[in-house]
Order: structure tokens, then C-alpha cells, then sequence
């Protein structure tokens, strides 16, 4: 097999990635892999490195990290200009806290996996959207995006701190838990234009969408509906509510599945959605926040080669 290059964030899963690193290098150096790592430093870093990778003739990148680390890989992949990134294998070995997007693929040792010549192409979601400048940019993902509580949650999530930080480093679902409930007492329902195939639909009271190809979502939230992998759709879940209390009744049901059968929460699939909104909202994308509406979704048909 041709070389490898392993991309490892050892901040991952707060820092515990570094060790899971070492005990996965013992295993390369006593295997016949043949392979080079780079270690990511700072944000952004893992989209260089992979552009790096891609320019002196890799195709296989491997990403060892958490969801944050594998959505930097993800652009590097698809805004390089030698390849086109369905010549690209992707191995995504999970080390850091939730690591969502493994959750929907068979589990495999990580030394088989890295070694695997079975691959399926998956498909990608694009974002057309608004930077923090007020620039036009794009950004590929491969799990979810969210407008609304989930966004604001995120980077809530995100900024903890103190105690919070402690708690983040021992449960991710406890942090998320706090993150979630402080965001929900204080949000206000927004008013969003969205426009489906052609159709608009205007929403006074909506409190959160989120758009989806993983129906996992932060640790041990998942939806119990969504769209194949390669089926060139991608979910959506919908949440409107004035008022807080129903919300904060969504949580459970969050963590148990059934989030989608509650009142005030609606379904639907689609090939592109736009959406605008009355007031300046964060755009979350597979944990990282990344700017604001207006946005446009669309879907990207079996983007990446994925290796499995």
C-alpha cells in the first residue's frame, strides 16, 4: 500500500487523543503500515495539512481526532485543485470526545480500518453563506449544521470554562447538558423565511433547525429519523415553540430519540433549502461555528470516497 498520512490532533477529546496517539503508534510501528504523521497545532491547522498531504501526491488522509478535526480534513479535500475529491480515501478513526460521524458506519480495530480496501462514496452538504466579515463563503459537512439553540449551544459548549471546562473534560453529554439548558433560558424565538424547491415558507416562532446526513448529534443526542448516506437528500428537523418550557422538555427526548415525534417539531427531506432570518444568527457546522445566514444548503451526491 502506498503512504499514509495520518493527520492527529492530540487535543482532541480535551487532550485525551494524545495518549490514545501513543498507544496507536505501537501498533503502527508493529505493523507494516506504512505511514506519516503530522501533529495540528491551532485551529484551521488540520486543512493546511491536508492540502500539504494532497500536493505531494497522497491519497489516502487519515483522521485522528474528534468531529472538529475530520470537518477541517473534509475542506481540505474538497477545495484542493489536484484531485477531485472523490480520488481521495478518507479513514476516520475517532479519538476525540463523541466522535458522531463513526457512530454510523460498523465498528472496525482502528488498525484494521487504516489498512481497509473497502470504501463507499457518502454524500456532503455545501454551505453557501455569510462569513463574520459579511463575505460570501463556502464550507462542506459531513455530519450536521444547526441554526438557532443547537448553534448557540454549541459555542456556548465551545467557550466553557472553570468548572465547566472540568466538567467538558470528564462527560461531554454533562457539558452539553449545561450548555443546552443556560441557551434555552435565555433564547428568543426568530422569525426565518425558507425557501424549499421553489416553495417559501415563513416561520415566526422558530427556535432551532438543524440539517442532517448523521442523525447523531453531540455525544448521545440522536434523531430516529434521517436519509441514507448516499441517497442525495439530507434531513432536516425543525423546532418551533414560544415558549421555554417545551423546549427544556425536548432534552430528554433528545437523548432517547423520540425528539421528532414531539409537538412542535417538524420533519422533512430535501435536495437544497435556502434560509434567511430577521436577526443576526450563528451557523454551526459539524461543532464548528463558522459564520451567518442568509444561507443556502445543498447537497453534495456521494462527495467523498470514505473508507470503511
Amino acid at each position: 500500500m502506498k503512504e499514509i498520512t495520518i493527520i492527529c490532533n492530540p487535543a482532541a477529546g480535551s487532550g485525551r487523543a494524545q495518549k490514545k496517539w501513543n498507544n496507536f503508534q505501537s501498533e503502527l510501528e508493529n505493523s507494516d503500515v506504512n505511514y506519516r504523521v503530522f501533529f495540528t497545532a491551532k485551529p484551521q491547522h488540520a486543512t493546511k495539512l491536508t492540502l500539504s498531504a494532497i500536493e505531494n501526491g497522497s491519497k489516502r488522509i487519515v483522521s485522528f481526532g474528534g468531529d472538529g478535526t475530520l470537518n477541517e480534513i473534509i475542506q481540505g479535500i474538497l477545495i484542493n485543485k489536484l484531485y477531485p475529491s472523490n480520488e481521495i480515501e478518507l479513514v476516520v478513526l475517532g479519538a476525540g470526545s463523541s466522535n458522531d460521524f463513526e457512530k454510523i458506519f460498523p465498528k472496525k480495530q482502528w488498525i484494521e480500518k487504516i489498512n481497509s480496501l473497502q470504501t463507499r462514496f457518502i454524500d456532503l452538504i455545501k454551505l453557501d453563506y455569510l462569513d463574520f466579515n459579511g463575505a460570501n463563503s463556502s464550507h462542506y459537512c459531513i455530519n450536521n449544521s444547526s441554526i438557532g439553540i443547537i448553534s448557540d449551544a454549541g459555542d456556548r459548549f465551545n467557550k466553557l470554562g472553570g468548572l465547566f471546562k472540568l466538567i467538558k473534560k470528564v462527560s461531554v453529554d454533562a457539558a452539553a447538558l449545561i450548555a443546552g439548558i443556560q441557551t434555552i433560558a435565555s433564547f428568543k424565538p426568530i422569525t426565518v423565511n425558507i425557501k424549499v424547491e421553489g416553495s417559501i415558507k415563513t416561520m415566526t416562532s422558530l427556535s432551532n433547525i438543524t440539517f442532517y446526513k448523521n442523525p447523531y448529534v453531540a455525544g448521545g443526542m440522536y434523531y430516529n429519523k434521517s436519509v441514507k448516506k448516499d441517497d442525495g437528500k439530507f434531513s432536516v428537523a425543525i423546532v418551533e415553540s414560544n415558549s421555554r418550557l417545551p423546549l427544556f422538555r425536548l432534552i430528554p427526548s433528545l437523548y432517547k430519540g423520540t425528539a421528532l415525534d414531539k409537538e412542535g417539531v417538524s420533519y422533512m427531506e430535501c435536495e437544497s433549502i435556502e434560509l434567511t432570518t430577521e436577526r443576526s444568527l450563528i451557523i454551526e457546522t459539524d461543532g464548528e461555528i463558522i459564520g451567518k445566514p442568509p444561507v443556502k444548503y445543498s447537497i453534495i451526491n456521494k462527495g467523498i470516497k470514505v473508507v470503511v
